[in-house]
């Protein structure tokens, strides 16, 4: 990938040396109006100001603490006790926090961030009476929920912010006002604090009916709770509510898309204003509703439009469309009218395909790689070019000549994962084990959490019936990023189910196939229940499997090994 060559250290150096330059002139300042009457043989503040803003700099945050406490002991500006108090409760040391909150607070007694911190360092010791204390007083200060919520989010791992979070919602001005309603919600949402979401759920419709952001909470509560027949009607509600604004709009769109509304979804975004986003929306919705009679009014009403004033995002859209509706020569015109442009690079890209889903497959391939030659900064583009030909390559069964596309690539891009990742799989496919594990492994030297290689591996291992152990490792690891990821429950179920480990195969496998029904899936699932002998369900899955393709190689071969008929 081609990279702008960096400018010289020296501009970098200048920048820094007028940063720190600046910074000491500021705390010159500040100790200019601060005591003046230090002893000769006590802490020079200046000094250790300085050395401690250099200190946090830097990033010790340590040093910095300690030098700003050193300041702390002869100063009399608040602003110096409050630094020093606060890098004290970064590095959880209450004591000294303790002693400069003191301090602080006697300097500036009616000070917010104050009784703040001492909220901080009250959840940090686990000092109920004192947090308590330090909320009444914030909640009875103009805008103190703010404080209360920050100081609850910095300090998630007390046992005490969950009981305070139970007790916010129903507590003036919290209730009374939508905005803190929802940010505390949003700290429950972080905590998983399922009951308290819950709790604002109702209240905020109970006491701002006429707020649409109140019903859209609401809605996404009920939908994470599985109520999705309730969530539909809070949405429906919001829709009705005359601050609906834009954005409101979008997020109400954007909520009956997740409640598979798509349609519906469409239709909320159609009456709202339409730039290039919102168009791009709706496309997508409707293509993903299957609503071609959508898509060919939408394609007509921007067809119709001036050619001038079309942005390239729009004509960029203009051929999705026409693809969508399978007009390919349409789609073709309007990606070559594209002005040269980031929309006009990726567009080489869709008429590659657009070429060999016409039966042009060498033109498809000319044009991707034409684009390999380009001299650009884009190296995304690039790559993409690469795993394109390759994938091309692999649907005409040309393996031999995919690995060569995936080995160019790589020859360019060296130690890429995605062209790694896709040059294992086709030699996987072609039965190269050692070459296919060479790869894999080499993504997961430079990432160990890439959960694609992971679960890749370890399916490899698995369907080979080797090292069964290590194979359950890889996917267990796959599993921990991804953890609601099909195929890499398919591939526990399956790495269970070699080990000879059927029942705790099975519901791995069950949710996988509730998730994503496959017919590779089906075909696991299916060979699961048959071996505990549910041979029924066995085949009522297996012919769902057939419904979703009929010449799925790895379900036939299943079906073949029992004795089915396809």
């Amino acid at each position: 990938m081609k990279h702008r060559r960096p400018r010289g250290r020296q501009r970098g150096l200048a920048r820094a040396v007028a940063r720190h330059l600046s910074l000491a002139l500021v705390y010159l300042s500040a100790l200019v109006l601060a005591d003046r009457a230090v002893a000769e043989d006590a802490v020079d503040p200046m000094e250790s100001l300085l050395r401690g803003e250099f200190a946090l700099q830097e990033g010790r945050t340590a040093d910095a603490a300690d030098l700003y406490a050193e300041a702390a002991l002869t100063s009399t500006d608040p602003r110096v006790l409050e630094r020093a108090a606060k890098l004290a409760l970064l590095r959880k040391d209450g004591e000294r926090a303790a002693r400069l909150l003191q301090r602080w607070r006697e300097l500036e007694p009616d000070s917010r961030e104050a009784v703040q911190l001492a909220l901080s360092l009250a959840l940090q010791a686990g000092d109920a009476a004192a947090a308590e204390a330090a909320v009444d007083a914030l909640l009875a200060s103009e805008e103190g929920w703010k404080r209360v919520v920050q100081a609850l989010a910095g300090e998630p791992g007390s046992l005490l912010v969950p009981v305070l979070l139970q007790r916010l919602p129903d507590r003036e001005p919290i209730a009374a006002q939508l905005d803190a309603l929802l940010a505390v919600g949003s700290l429950a949402d972080r905590l998983a604090l399922e009951g308290v979401r819950r709790r604002i759920a109702e209240l905020a419709v109970e006491r701002h009916p006429e707020r649409a952001r109140a019903w859209l909470w609401r809605a996404d509560v009920l939908r994470r709770s599985g109520e999705a027949e309730a969530a539909k009607e809070a949405v429906r509600q919001a829709l009705t509510r005359t601050d609906l604004d834009q954005e409101l709009r979008s997020v109400a769109a954007g909520m009956l898309a997740r409640l598979g509304e798509n349609q519906a979804a469409a239709a909320v975004l159609a009456e709202g204003t339409q730039d290039d986003a919102t168009l791009a929306a709706r496309a997508a919705l409707l293509s993903r509703a299957e609503d071609r009679e959508g898509l060919a009014a939408l394609y007509a009403d921007l067809a119709a439009g001036e050619a001038g004033t079309r942005s390239p995002a729009r004509i960029f859209l203009l051929g999705q469309l026409a693809e969508w509706l399978e007009r390919p020569d349409e789609a073709l015109t309007w990606y070559r009218s594209l002005p040269e442009g980031s929309e006009a690079d990726q567009a080489q890209l869709r008429i590659a395909i657009v070429l060999d889903q016409q039966g042009r497959h060498e033109a498809a391939v000319g044009t991707l790689r034409k684009l390999q030659e380009r001299d650009t900064e884009d190296g995304r583009l690039l790559i993409d070019a690469y795993l394109l030909e390759a994938q091309l390559l692999e649907r005409h069964r040309n393996q031999e000549q995919a690995i060569e596309t995936y080995t160019r690539g790589l020859s360019v891009f060296e130690d890429e994962p995605a062209l790694l990742y896709g040059r294992a799989l086709a030699l996987e496919r072609l039965k190269r084990f050692d070459a296919a594990e060479a790869d894999l492994r080499l993504i997961l030297m430079q990432d160990p959490s890439h959960a694609d290689a992971l679960n890749a591996l370890g399916y490899m291992l698995a369907e080979r019936g080797v090292r069964l152990a290590e194979a359950e490792e890889l996917i267990r690891k796959a599993l921990e990023h991804r953890p609601e990821q099909p195929a890499i429950l398919d591939s526990l179920g399956w790495v269970l189910f070699r080990q000879g480990k059927a029942e705790e195969a099975l519901p791995p496998l069950r949710r996988a196939f509730e998730l994503q029904p496959d017919p590779e899936v089906a075909a696991h699932l299916g060979e699961v229940l048959w071996a505990l002998g549910q041979k029924d369900e066995a085949r009522g899955i297996w012919r769902r499997g057939l419904e979703l393709d009929r010449d799925h190689e790895v379900l036939r071969g299943t079906l073949e090994r029992h004795g089915e008929r396809p």
